[in-house]
């Protein structure tokens, strides 16, 4: 008996304190999301932010952070509605599959079948193509201040870009025609048709609707920010026509987005079978660029992940293998913010082992080059020689920090340096020196400019770029004489 007493003494021991342990992982991980999206809040100057955590179907994190709108002082709130943009493609996406399932649509399918009034070099496309952003097709987003009417007959008498199937490029005109094709099967507007098929228990609370036009007055919405070249922030009041609803009309509140990804890791929105389908690669014919049927695929560290993000202030991330999904949204456009490495990061507060070394690097060469950018050489050559970094884009991470001290921070002498460095490091880029000329061109050095544009003109012989290029040396050489 007191043999069965010690024992069950010291099992209960032990589950009280694994309980006690597990409480605690999850107290630690949210303490380390909510500090460094409060430090976000600031860093990138992001007016307000909501994020939400879920894994194996449970939230484990959630939470807002700042404003919904400054000049009233008004906190991000559960009732917030965010436009998430280009993430919208997700979820059109997802309806474009319940079709597939019900046999009403294919991804072979000529889109002519369903438009039968396009141009005819526009018929063999298929619809995998709209999907994939592998068209070719040219970009009805240049006339997205127009009319329907007419940016159609502009658009329409435009010039492929290049064959179908070929490479990715993003285009609005995919997804444009996708929502034409989802209207014409179902007999109802986008709108409705993506309510009543993913959020219809929702409906009538206007948690999720359509509206490309950020000027439309909606309950609980969001202002939208930009931070403009000057550090100045200001509201942003983008209108795209109605007609590009499917490319970036979403507005949606957190708590709608998170019923959605239940929805969806549930498979009742999709089924397993059709959601690998829709997760499987692209397989371009002259690119490798990682892209399946509406979503991006990022792995991370070994962790695989599906998402997409939209107007550099909404990201989805799905981590199927680790039943982990993280949401973004924010109102306002940090100055070098990009969420999807936000999204990263709070991956790796949830586990560990999914780490983004590529932003690992960039915030350490970033804070290296702001603070002393004389060390940042020797940063440098110290991740260069790690192995943990083997596979990481220095030489784009240099790039991008170069044009955050060139136009953001106004740093012209570092932003110089950045640059420079990342010349004589990467000497066959054409792209490393194309970017010094611009840096001497901003910093009023004009020979150097000429030598640097001379230097990437050598290096990039595609025509366009040749014409290009030969354009700017010689603006620049009737400004030395």
């Amino acid at each position: 008996m007191l043999k069965l007493f010690i024992s069950l003494t010291a099992l209960l021991s032990f589950t009280l304190s694994n309980g006690q342990e597990k409480a605690k992982t999850k107290q630690t991980i949210n303490t380390q999301i909510d500090q460094y999206l409060s430090e976000v809040v600031g860093k990138y100057n992001m007016p307000g932010i909501a994020v939400a955590v879920i894994q194996n179907g449970k939230i484990i994190h959630r939470n807002n952070y700042g404003k919904a709108n400054i000049e009233n002082d008004v906190p991000v709130s559960d009732k917030s509605v965010f436009r998430i943009y280009s993430l919208t493609k997700v979820i059109i996406v997802t309806g474009a599959f319940q079709l597939i399932e019900q046999n009403k649509l294919a991804l072979e399918d000529p889109i002519s079948k369903y438009l039968p009034d396009l141009p005819s070099t526009w018929n063999s496309v298929q619809v995998k193509h709209l999907m994939t952003h592998s068209s070719g097709l040219p970009d009805i987003v240049n006339y997205e201040q127009l009319p329907e009417k007419e940016a159609r007959e502009k658009v329409f008498a435009d010039a492929i870009q290049f064959e179908k199937g070929a490479k990715y490029e993003y285009n609005q005109t995919n997804f444009w025609l996708l929502q034409k094709i989802i209207e014409t099967i179902s007999k109802q507007d986008i709108e409705a048709f993506i309510i009543g098929n993913q959020f219809a228990s929702q409906a009538a609370n206007k948690g999720i609707l359509f509206s490309t036009d950020s000027r439309d007055i909606i309950l609980n919405r969001v202002t939208p920010y930009n931070n403009f070249s000057g550090g100045k922030m200001q509201i942003g009041l983008s209108n795209n026509g109605s007609y590009l609803n499917s490319c970036n009309g979403i507005n949606i509140t957190m708590d709608e987005f998170i019923e959605w990804d239940n929805k969806f890791n549930q498979n009742k929105l999709i089924s397993e079978k059709t959601k690998k389908t829709m997760w499987e690669l692209f397989p371009y014919t002259k690119t490798d660029y990682k892209f399946t049927f509406g979503w991006d695929e990022r792995v991370i560290n070994g962790h695989t992940s599906y998402g997409f993000s939209g107007g550099r202030r909404a990201a989805y991330r799905n981590f199927p293998k680790d039943n982990l999904s993280i949401i973004f949204l924010t109102n306002g456009i940090g100055s070098d913010a990009n969420v999807e490495n936000i999204v990263n990061r709070i991956a790796y507060f949830v586990d560990n082992d999914i780490i983004d070394y590529s932003f690992t690097a960039y915030e350490t060469l970033l804070k290296t080059a702001k603070e002393n950018v004389s060390d940042l050489k020797n940063t440098f050559n110290t991740l260069k020689k790690d192995s943990k970094y083997a596979n990481v884009n220095l030489e784009e991470n240099l790039n991008t920090i170069g044009y955050i001290l060139l136009y953001v921070d106004k740093k012209l002498p570092e932003a110089v340096s950045v640059f420079s460095l990342n010349a004589k490091e990467y000497p066959k880029s054409s792209n490393v020196y194309d970017s010094l000329g611009e840096a001497y061109e901003v910093n009023k050095d004009i020979k150097n400019a000429i030598a640097s544009y001379t230097k990437a003109a050598e290096l990039n012989t595609d025509p366009g770029y040749q014409t290009k290029i030969s354009l700017k040396i010689k603006e620049l050489k009737e400004l030395l004489k």
